[in-house]
């Protein structure tokens, strides 16, 4: 509220004024005359239209006066609505008007383009005192000013733009011509404006600019060149100006040089402080190379292969590289797979000293490493090629647990018990030589990949063994003696090794190896027999089918003969005290079974497993060379009690082939 006294603006509850004190007038309890005023007041409508002759015309219309005031319900919606229409039909009329003045305005840019000149040559009776002289020689001087004019000399015209003109009117100053004076040249483009074109110029309101083309610049240069002319002064000026400020900008190169020639050699002094050592070492029993960086502090180093930065901490950074990182494609983003016992490395580090500073290259790091192949271990067949006499034959290895195998093109990974062997049975056909292939790729190792050669020999007589047909006996030997005068309860009891198969019905089966009750059906071709074995270890079980005017069909079949350690263990003698008694007789204690304990000192190889033990005590050591057929894998330094049979000598040292390991505490 605005006090009445002062003049000073107040807030409206506020009974005095701020500035002066004086009482404000209060306001009162009905509204204002002018806000009565403003609510009662009907809105004036202005109305502009456009006539068919494009004449613009204005009418107000004047709100009645109403005490009653504006009333929104009694608003003609038929005239609203009218409005409307009439609204629309002024937006497309002024679309079209502005599309009309667009294409006005692109002939006027036209014609400019295309401007050309005309010089009148004025008439005798036109001519100034200053043209007086032969009609005839004033108008041929004329027409080669007008030639001058139309054909300039084009060799020594300065380049056109575009649009036909020269120079920058921001730098040039363009040319001007004293209108009084007959012989400046006249520009006229031959823009003529439409009649029907609202605001379009007429002859004497449109004057064609004067701008500088090639035939107003030659015109003028031949005209004016003595007004333009440089004196020499002027010109040796500017050639010594040139000169400093060449000299200037040398002397600037120079120094700008030698600035960045002394930073580029601060930088080489401080790369020399800049070392890198390599050390060999492991991480989680996995070889592992550091990598130890040297330099400035808060540095930033960047190694390209691994594609990774460090911060130089305390004058040097450590970093701990994994040789696997660099061969195994499953641990590591930047490893490339080979095939190769040994991998050469090389590491680009670089430097930078600053946020905002290069970054520059140091000296390669390079080492090699090796590259270990993933172990298998055939444990059935025992060797790369075997002989078969079945058509379906268990392929069995052992590997290392979590890895990746692959046996015959299927991927058994997940069959891998806990002892690490995994096993898929395999056809066999009766062609010759079956290639088995085997794939392992373990953790942290290269792939290791092996084939195995089952032969099957071609058969005129048919001749298979049955797919149960047993590879491996645990039991004691039953005589046929002890079979037949055992209770029909013992013989129940019993386990009786058996070895059955087919052949050609009235074909005859022999076997080539210690056995008994051969029997052999000449109507279907079903044979069984039972083996006798006596030999620990494998044994080659020999089975032929003979048929008249056929070729003999042979299968050898292996069988692994290895009593339960129930058995085998009560038969062994103490190797410690029989150590002298077996070096002395070996040839006769060769197959007997010994238990010996001590501590391995040394690994001799690894496929198969052999390794020499020490039975003896401190005092007096006491040698053994093992070979390992037993399912623990040894490690030096480890104490076992090993069961085995004596087999040679090697060196001076009893050989002994061990069938159970137990590991002592």
């Amino acid at each position: 509220m605005k006090c009445p006294k002062c003049g000073a603006w107040n807030a409206a509850y506020l009974p005095k004024c701020t500035q002066c004190g004086a009482p404000l007038p209060q306001k009162e309890d009905g509204p204002a005359a002018w806000e009565e005023s403003l609510y009662k007041k009907k809105p004036s409508l202005e109305v502009t239209t456009f006539d068919e002759k494009e004449e613009l015309s204005a009418s107000e219309q004047k709100p009645q006066s109403d005490d009653a005031g504006f009333d929104p319900e009694e608003l003609n919606r038929a005239d609203l609505t009218d409005e409307l229409e009439d609204l629309k039909k002024r937006r497309e009329d002024g679309k079209k008007r502005i599309r009309q003045m667009k294409e006005q305005a692109d002939r006027v840019r036209r014609s400019i383009q295309e401007a050309q000149i005309v010089r009148p040559i004025p008439e005798s009776d036109e001519l100034s005192a200053g043209y007086s002289g032969d009609s005839a020689a004033i108008r041929r001087r004329q027409q080669q000013k007008q030639t001058a004019y139309t054909h300039p000399d084009e060799a020594d015209a300065p380049p056109e733009d575009d649009y036909g003109y020269f120079g920058d009117p921001a730098y040039e100053h363009p040319l001007a011509y004293d209108d009084d004076d007959p012989h400046a040249p006249i520009y006229y483009d031959g823009y003529t404006p439409d009649s029907g074109d609202q605001g379009a110029l007429t002859d004497e309101e449109y004057m064609p600019r004067r701008v500088q083309t090639r035939p107003a610049y030659t015109e003028q240069d031949t005209r004016g060149s003595g007004k333009r002319r440089k004196s020499p002064l002027r010109i040796v000026l500017t050639v010594l100006l040139l000169l400093l400020g060449c000299g200037a900008m040398g002397i600037g190169g120079v120094l700008i040089a030698r600035h960045f020639v002394l930073s580029q050699g601060m930088q080489v002094r401080n790369d020399n402080e800049t070392r890198v050592e390599l050390t060999a070492t492991t991480v989680d029993d996995h070889p592992a190379h550091v990598i130890t960086i040297y330099g400035r502090e808060n540095a930033t180093v960047y190694l390209r292969e691994m594609q990774t930065s460090y911060v130089i901490a305390d004058g040097k950074v450590s970093i701990t590289v994994p040789d696997y990182m660099w061969y195994d494609t499953e641990s590591s983003t930047f490893a490339t797979a080979v095939e190769t016992d040994t991998m050469d490395i090389s590491i680009t580090p670089y430097i930078r000293y600053s946020q905002e500073g290069d970054q520059y290259q140091l000296d390669p790091i390079e080492y090699a490493i090796d590259v270990p192949l993933s172990p298998i271990r055939l444990v059935k067949p025992t060797t790369v090629r075997a002989d078969v006499g079945v058509s379906i034959y268990e392929v069995q290895i052992n590997v290392e647990k979590g890895s990746t195998v692959i046996i015959d093109g299927t991927n058994v990974s997940t069959l891998i018990r806990e002892t690490g062997n995994v096993s898929k049975n395999v056809q066999v056909l009766p062609v010759g030589d079956n290639t088995i292939s085997i794939s392992v790729k373990s953790k942290y190792c290269r792939e290791n990949k092996m084939e195995v050669t089952l032969y099957r020999a071609e058969q005129d007589i048919p001749l298979e063994l049955d797919a149960t047909v047993l590879v491996e006996w645990n039991y004691e030997p039953i005589s046929a003696e002890k079979y037949a005068a055992a209770t029909a309860e013992e013989k129940a009891a019993m386990h009786i090794p058996s070895i059955s198969g087919t052949t050609l019905p009235g074909a005859t089966i022999t076997v080539d190896f210690p056995h008994r009750n051969l029997e052999v059906d000449p109507n279907t071709g079903r044979f069984s027999f039972i083996p006798l074995f006596s030999q620990l270890g494998n044994n080659d079980v020999v089975i032929r089918a003979s048929y008249e005017g056929k070729a003999d069909s042979v299968i050898t079949h292996t069988v692994y003969y290895m009593p339960n350690a129930d058995i085998y263990t009560r038969r062994a003698w103490d190797l410690d005290a029989q150590y002298t008694d077996l070096v002395n007789y070996i040839t006769m204690r060769k197959g007997t079974i010994y238990m010996g304990t001590g501590t391995i000192t040394r690994i001799v190889s690894t496929t198969p497993q052999m390794a020499i033990m020490n039975i003896g005590n401190d005092n007096f050591e006491k040698l053994v060379m093992l070979e390992n057929s037993s399912k623990t894998t040894w490690t030096v330094g480890t104490k076992y009690r090993i069961y085995g049979e004596a087999y040679g000598l090697y060196d001076t040292m009893p050989r002994l082939t061990v069938r159970y390991t137990y590991l002592v505490e």
